[in-house]
């Protein structure tokens, strides 16, 4: 059910600051109890318990400073079977479609930083009976941009183990795959549909772009899903906190510089692509011609040789008219 806010002489909108921005989003997951019903919703799995960790991930890029804004939490899930698993969560979010290469490089980079925490928990395990190996991890992306090529609001990416030999899919609980392989969600905020009929749904309300306000960390909400009232609520808390809304008008000046900055150096590849296309076309052309340049210039001296020939020139004349090798004239007769 949707409903909302009234007054008795009119209906009025709720105010509350964009979750799609760092600062929003952060404030939005510290909260553990608002934490757990995300992730709830997210991974269509209870979450039992969550712990946040590691809040922001810093790319290696000094020159521009550049951050990847990420969360990593460790949960307990509750399985369909009942049963309880522990997991690592690593939640991604970002306004821009430039920010897919920070995605790249952070992975690249962290790929890296995990094998070396896997080789130090080998021994760490020899060392402690009571150590715990590493978790499987869940990935989430939640995206303030279109993907032309995934016209879905959100998928999820799972795992299916497939017997190599006879093709058949396969339930097997290996610790191995496990931890080696990543169960992914990616969420775009930008397709929420007009009517909002499942969970999910109507929690991604919150993030509905088409309310930004003239400032756009505010959005001034529509509806509210009864289901996310409470969320709704504590988002609206931060509205009137001057220091708060300073951040997110700071945070919105750099996003707005880091686009502008994207933008112009995605203008500049484009430019030098298409000057190499230009230059490719044209060296190409210029081949062209001079292969047909060639080709008309040895037709002329066959049909010259053989002129010659006929008024009884020997090969080593017609040679040095033509041009034409000794074998070639020797064709010609």
């Amino acid at each position: 059910m949707v409903y909302l806010y009234k007054t008795p002489d009119a209906t009025f909108n709720m105010k509350i600051i964009n979750p799609l921005y760092d600062k929003a989003f952060k404030y939005l997951m510290e909260n553990n109890k608002i934490a757990k019903k995300v992730l709830s919703v997210i991974l269509d799995k209870e979450v039992m318990e969550v712990a946040l960790s590691q809040q922001e991930t810093i790319l290696p890029d000094e020159k521009r400073g550049l951050t990847l804004f990420r969360l990593d939490f460790k949960a307990v899930i509750r399985e369909a079977d009942g049963s309880k698993k522990t997991v690592l969560i690593e939640l991604q979010k970002s306004k821009f479609a430039t920010d897919i290469q920070r995605f790249r490089a952070y992975l690249g980079a962290n790929y890296l930083a995990k094998k070396e925490k896997v080789e130090e928990s080998v021994v760490a395990e020899a060392k402690s009976p009571e150590y715990q190996s590493n978790y499987p991890i869940i990935t989430i992306y939640i995206l303030g941009y279109k993907l032309d090529d995934l016209p879905y609001l959100a998928v999820t990416v799972n795992r299916d183990v497939i017997n190599s030999v006879s093709k058949e899919k396969i339930n097997v609980n290996s610790f191995f795959i496990d931890h080696l392989t990543h169960q992914s969600h990616i969420i775009q905020v930008l397709r929420l549909p007009e009517k909002q009929k499942t969970l999910l749904e109507k929690f991604l309300v919150l993030f509905n772009q088409a309310w930004c306000t003239n400032q756009p960390f505010i959005l001034n909400l529509q509806n509210i899903p009864e289901e996310f009232a409470d969320i709704a609520k504590y988002l609206q808390g931060p509205v009137m906190d001057d220091d708060f809304r300073r951040h997110l008008e700071a945070e919105e000046e750099l996003d707005t510089i880091f686009d502008e900055q994207a933008a112009r150096h995605l203008r500049q590849i484009t430019e030098a692509l298409e000057n190499k296309r230009v230059a490719e076309e044209r060296e190409q052309a210029a081949r062209s011609s001079e292969i047909i340049a060639l080709k008309q210039n040895k037709a002329l001296a066959v049909k010259f040789a053989r002129q010659m020939m006929k008024y009884g020139a020997n090969p080593s004349e017609i040679a040095s008219e033509t041009g034409l090798s000794a074998e070639e004239i020797l064709n010609l007769e």
